[in-house]
């Protein structure tokens, strides 16, 4: 090889640049590589090359520490923290973010020392841009370095890039190094070998540049370019590599490339989907793939993806080219080097695109049971259940306990667009103990709306459904309503209120600390995600206009889980209602005050949160919320039993896993506060409103621990509801499959508490009381706590209005003194179920208080 003097270099035609291609294994290669750029942290001086200072909230200091082996690492120090995370995550660009594949999982580590524990946080795109995907778990705290590890979840359709780290959300030191991912190849048996369209690809043919290759660029420099003998240890017998020096660049770059002639560029036909591969090693700065793309016109340069970092060891560029447009059929790619320094390549190849596996078709309804989670028959341990002879005369899609006992069961058209074109819409009020349903007009379609029970005992209606899909539309277009009614046990009547803002359908409605409900989510009167925040002011029994509510401006889903805590602040719990969660980490801190939203991390598989249960768990005083379960209405994934608690107390909360629920995965899962201090989980199906799944299990947040318990005979899925009564049985009611068919049928749920024995009474309950008075109350029984249960407003899933507080109790024999809290966040005025509770777990029978 000798000095090709620059002219020659400026006479050399670009072809053109081939499509970057972001490093990930090639699929030749027998143990699986790192997708990792510059896994070590060596490359860059500044800063490592591919990797980037993430986070938000509290400012860390960041700094490389020297390893005992000569390496180095990045180190984080926080202090003072106040809130947010800081992790140093590969670079999200297509040059640095390892990509991935569709229906793989991938194993990865980072090595590290800590004085506190991280998590092991992982984000990654899609179509939409870069989102959060979860937390994989914890890495304790370690003064000696140590490696963490996890596994992905199986890589969703659409995802194409990933980026992972370690995370310090408090204060303490990090230092990280040796990040690797690596592909579990999404099977246990590999697929076949797809066709290789490239000619010589490992150079072992021809002379210099090798059959089928040609050298291109363009430019000033002195460069020297040929074969070399230096290839990876896995290459083929006779295989070559091509070496390019450049030196005193000016302009220009060169590149090895398949040549222009006959049966040598791969023939390609539009509609292709290909993917490119060469190894490589470069010292070089500049280092990016380009493609080449020939039709009727002659061969044109084609695209540039991104560039290659710097690799000392041989390494795999690996990315899918744009799908083949029409015209085109041949194409040319490869490495070009434009800066000084040394490129070699070898082991090019293209080939077809491999799809995911094509998700597997909704399964028709057929309800299961999970044999390794029987109950034990005994009512005592697992409750009972009574499907009522009496079958609801509507279908139920909101369901709201009343001051007096009875239960509000709204259908609006019911999921029915027959009935919504007649215009016909119902509404009845159940008396549990009579069974009977009286009649209620209703004035517009309440399907979907959203509700509370005001601090005067009337139910708020608000928002629900203006117009259904229309033929050529998908099942979640629906039009929102901007009406507003109240319902008043009082005459059983709704009385109409001043319209919202703007149009909700699956809006949340929660009640804030002085009595006003805040509202939003759902899809507007254009069937458009609404950002708009409502506040209905109850002094005014109005809506306020959108000027005077503090707006961030967001979407928040539909139905989200919306919680009111104690400092006023509301919590996004991440369950809502159809498909993905909410960008970021997927739960959130609102300060609707201030209009200001911060993401807490920890939620595991946020986005199949989708018709997920979640409770704000007893006592209300401990702050802490649980999810249960969940699933995706938008995919074909089968729901899962992951539960996660987050304590909103701690200065920094995060989700924390928790105990699993009994039984297969499910979404639909309706969760209930018990008077007994326990939760309730009960219906779900295992796929989009189809497989009923028949589980019921209780959980003991003490404990930590979850007990199944006898199933409702009846499965439930889309459009169930759950409601706790005041003789502290449970009524859950509807269900509405995929074929839109309706469950009538009512089922009643008496816990174990209720076949444990003689009851303790309370009396001497007053009719009102406010915040901060002391009560004194009669008993029976061994007493030993008091609480106050918020009546049930459920739709979807949701309640964020439910609640247990606890009543600090003193006294004996017959008599107990008990305070009520004096914060209205934590106990918003209202009317509620006062209960005591005895030393065995068994409740009394709930009275009624208002608070205010």
């Amino acid at each position: 090889m000798g000095n090709l003097p620059s002219p020659v270099f400026r006479a050399l035609a670009a072809l053109a640049a081939i499509a970057v291609l972001a490093t990930i294994p090639a699929a030749t290669v027998a143990a699986p590589a790192n997708l990792v750029q510059n896994p070590s942290l060596e490359d860059g001086e500044a800063w490592p090359t591919c990797f980037a200072a993430s986070g938000w909230g509290t400012e860390a200091d960041w700094s490389f520490v020297e390893r005992a082996d000569g390496g180095r690492a990045v180190r984080i120090d926080l202090a003072g923290h106040e809130a947010g995370d800081r992790k140093l995550l590969q670079a999200e660009t297509d040059a640095c973010a390892p990509a991935v594949e569709p229906g793989n999982a991938y194993d990865l580590e980072v090595a590290y020392r800590s004085d506190v524990a991280t998590g092991i946080t992982l984000f990654r795109r899609t179509a939409e841009g870069w989102t959060y995907w979860g937390d994989l778990g914890q890495a304790p705290a370690s003064a000696d370095w140590t490696t963490a590890t996890a596994t992905t979840p199986i890589v969703p359709e659409g995802t194409d890039r990933i980026v992972f780290g370690l995370s310090l959300a408090t204060d303490g030191f990090l230092e990280t190094d040796d990040y690797a991912l690596l592909d579990l190849a999404g099977s246990e048996e590999p697929d076949p070998e797809p066709e290789q369209l490239v000619v010589n690809p490992w150079l072992v043919d021809g002379d210099d540049p090798g059959a089928c290759m040609q050298l291109g660029g363009w430019g000033e420099h002195d460069s020297v370019a040929g074969l070399a003998d230096a290839v990876p240890a896995d290459a083929p017998e006779g295989a070559r590599s091509y070496r390019i020096e450049m030196a005193d660049r000016v302009s220009g770059d060169l590149k090895l490339i398949q040549s222009e002639a006959a049966g040598c560029a791969p023939d390609v036909a539009p509609g292709d989907e290909l993917v490119a591969s060469v190894r490589y090693r470069s010292d070089a700065a500049a280092v990016s793939v380009t493609a080449f793309i020939h039709g009727t016109a002659g061969w044109s340069y084609w695209t540039e993806l991104a560039a290659l970092p710097p690799a000392a060891e041989w390494t795999t560029a690996t990315v899918p080219l744009p799908t083949i447009p029409d015209g085109a059929d041949r194409v040319s790619f490869g490495v070009s080097i434009s800066s000084d320094g040394v490129l070699e390549t070898t082991g090019y190849g293209l080939t077809a695109l491999i799809e995911p596996p094509e998700q597997t078709a909704t399964p028709t309804p057929t309800p299961t049971a999970d044999p390794g989670e029987e109950p034990t028959g005994d009512p005592a341990l697992d409750g009972s259940w009574e499907v009522r002879t009496t079958e609801m005369p509507i279908r139920t899609i909101h369901s709201t306990l009343l001051h007096d006992g009875r239960i509000l069961l709204i259908a609006g058209s019911g999921n029915d667009g027959a009935q919504f074109a007649a215009g016909t819409f119902r509404a009845v009020v159940w008396d549990p103990d009579a069974d009977t349903f009286d009649e209620v007009p209703v004035p517009y379609d309440m399907f979907c709306a959203g509700h509370v029970t005001l601090p005067d005992g009337k139910v708020l209606i608000a928002g629900g459904t203006e117009a259904f899909p229309e033929e050529d539309q998908g099942p979640n277009t629906f039009k929102g309503s901007a009406h507003s009614y109240y319902f008043d046990p009082e005459d059983d009547a709704f009385h109409v209120l001043a319209d919202m803002a703007g149009a909700h359908w699956y809006p949340t409605l929660t009640k804030l600390g002085n009595g006003d409900v805040w509202a939003a989510g759902g899809l507007d009167e254009k069937a458009s995600g609404t950002v708009l925040t409502e506040m209905f002011d109850v002094s005014e029994m109005a809506w306020l206009p959108a000027g005077q509510v503090p707006q961030t401006w967001s979407f928040w889903g539909t139905y989200p889980h919306m919680y009111l805590l104690e400092d006023g602040l509301l919590f996004y719990a991440g369950a809502h209602t159809f498909g993905n969660g909410l960008p970021g980490t997927g739960a959130s801190l609102y300060d609707w005050t201030q209009a200001q939203i911060w993401d807490v991390p920890g939620l595991r598989e946020k986005d199949m949160r989708d018709q997920a249960g979640s409770v704000l768990l007893p006592p209300a005083q401990d702050q802490r919320v649980m999810i249960v379960g969940g699933g995706n209405t938008d995919g074909a994934a089968p729901g899962i039993d992951l539960v996660d608690i987050i304590d909103l107390s701690e200065p920094s909360p995060a989700y924390e896993p928790a105990a699993d629920l009994p039984g297969p995965g499910k979404g639909y899962v309706n969760v209930i506060n018990l008077p007994d201090r326990t939760v309730l989980a009960t219906s779900g199906a295992r796929y989009n409103r189809a497989d009923d799944v028949l589980t019921s299990a209780i959980y003991d947040p003490q404990g930590d621990v979850w007990r199944a318990v006898e199933p409702d005979p009846i499965g439930r899925n889309y459009h169930s509801s759950a409601i706790l009564m005041p003789d502290g049985r449970v009524a859950v009611i509807g269900s509405n499959p995929l074929d839109n068919s309706y469950e009538h049928r009512l089922s009643v749920y008496s816990p174990p508490y209720l076949h444990a024995g003689t009851r303790p009474t309370v009396a001497g309950v007053p009719d009102a009381a406010s915040h901060g008075d002391v009560l004194e109350l009669d008993v029976t029984g061994e007493v030993v706590s008091a609480s106050l249960l918020a009546p049930m407003s459920s739709t979807h899933q949701t309640d964020t209005n439910a609640r247990l507080v606890d009543l600090p109790m003193a006294g004996a024999d017959g008599t107990r003194t008990v305070q009520v809290p004096d914060n209205p966040n934590l106990l918003p005025p209202g009317p509620y179920m006062l209960t005591v509770l005895d030393a065995a777990g068994v409740p009394s029978v709930a009275e009624w208080i208002w608070i205010s």
